[in-house]
């Protein structure tokens, strides 16, 4: 295969001096990857057959930093560009599932190659001999196939957060899994059991922001149920339902990719009905759901905690399912929802409120009539000072204190006069609203 891998001067600049000195030097990994898939590297590893203190001895010191000493990896810093070092290398088993009990350098590149994880990962390139590509791992790409290295069964019990990672590859490159990596990843997975769930959501979330994470979702939910165990019942879910032709499974991987790939929106589409099942009751008019909006927030609070997610993208998530079956029918109730929770958290329920409405038919979707009107709202209040939280009035709490209020009648004073205003009572004006609170005792 004819392809030239454009590279930062830097990076050039430390192949060739590896050259320079009588070793091979091989840009290897995401890197080769991304650059055949048309996209352009944000980081860089090279692997030669120079350990690292003739890395160190070739670079300088100063230009160096050991990232895994014991693993052969040094950070090399020169002319402003960075990349990873690392010594060809072979592994002996892991025992436990995550890291190899023995790692050994090696003189050979193939041996080097044979140890990763998926072809699409296995291609070296020179950049002056060009690609090696000894599993055809570019054939791979072209075909979008996910194909392990050797014997997948072996490549997923060395490490099982691979199987993960695998599912990020397709839902981001739209790799698809061949049958015998396909089946190793299935018959192998309850060994994410024994990885940390730093690890297991790191790749979580890279994998939910993908292009291709609805189809993830709907092949893979037996693998995501390993982590997330309360999907399960979940998958293959009837509800009975008039408002809904897809199970609840199919309609929240549905969901997940009709909405930007966000991960707060596309976490929050994941968990947004996870306890429907919990909920369900069937009477003569079909299948209803009553309170699982609020239900289904306490479990995705419980999970995203379990998974040790940061506490912003929890309670972000969080709110959003308590909200996702309360779209504001007035514009009043629209102004009173965007001040009670802010410009950012308003347009992300907007577009989760959307992901619902189009993921429930086949070939039509719901009104957006309600929807239309919570934009009307959001974009009165950025571009025509529409009056929707206290931060909005005209007058302040030192403008209650003015006039003789105090304590908690300043807040409640406060909040009675937003509420005249949103309702249209009186106008946000100063003056209007300084005589509104003098008439309150």
């Amino acid at each position: 295969m004819s392809f030239v891998m454009k590279l930062p001067d830097a990076v050039w600049k430390m192949t060739r001096l590896l050259h320079q000195n009588g070793f091979e030097a091989f840009l290897v990994g995401g890197c080769v990857r991304d650059a055949l898939n048309g996209l352009s590297p944000h980081d860089y590893d090279i692997t030669t057959d120079a350990v690292p203190e003739e890395i160190v001895e070739i670079f300088g010191e100063e230009h160096c930093t050991y990232y895994g000493k014991a693993f052969g990896t040094v950070c090399v810093r020169l002319d402003g560009g960075k990349a990873e070092i690392t010594t060809f290398r072979t592994e002996g088993s892991y025992s436990d599932s995550r890291h190899p009990d023995v790692v050994e350098f090696s003189k050979d590149v193939r041996e080097d190659l044979s140890r990763r994880d998926f072809t699409c990962n296995a291609i070296a390139y020179d950049p002056v001999s060009g690609l090696l590509d000894p599993f055809h791992g570019a054939d791979d790409l072209q075909n979008h196939i996910l194909r392990a290295v050797g014997v997948p069964e072996e490549r997923f019990t060395e490490d099982a957060l691979r199987i993960l990672r695998g599912l990020r590859f397709y839902a981001r490159f739209g790799l698809v899994p061949e049958p015998a990596t396909d089946a190793a990843m299935r018959t192998q997975a309850q060994r994410l059991r024994q990885i940390s769930v730093e690890r297991v959501f790191s790749e979580l979330c890279g994998m939910m922001t993908g292009g291709h994470i609805t189809d993830v979702l709907l092949a893979y939910p037996d693998i995501l149920g390993v982590p997330i165990p309360e999907i399960l019942p979940c998958v293959g879910f009837d509800q009975h339902s008039k408002w809904h032709d897809f199970t609840v499974w199919e309609h929240i991987a549905r969901t997940v990719g009709n909405i930007a790939p966000d991960l707060t929106l596309r976490m929050t589409m994941l968990l947004h009905d996870i306890e429907k099942p919990a909920c369900y009751q069937l009477d003569e008019r079909g299948g209803h759901f009553k309170g699982h909006a609020r239900k289904s927030a306490v479990t995705a609070s419980q999970i995203l905690s379990r998974l040790r997610s940061d506490t912003k993208l929890r309670k972000q998530t969080v709110q959003l399912i308590d909200l996702h079956r309360s779209i504001p029918k007035t514009m009043t109730d629209c102004r009173r929802l965007l001040g009670q929770i802010g410009e950012e958290q308003f347009w992300r329920l907007i577009q989760v409120f959307d992901a619902d409405r189009c993921s429930k038919w086949i070939g039509k979707v719901d009104s957006r009539q309600f929807i239309d009107q919570m934009e009307v709202c959001l974009n009165g209040h950025l571009y025509d000072g529409l009056c929707c939280g206290l931060a909005d009035l005209s007058i302040d709490g030192s403008d209650a204190a003015a006039v003789g209020l105090q304590g908690k009648q300043i807040g409640e004073a406060l909040h009675l006069a937003l509420d005249a205003v949103i309702t249209e009572q009186i106008p946000n004006e100063r003056q209007a609203l300084l005589d509104f609170i003098k008439n309150i005792t």
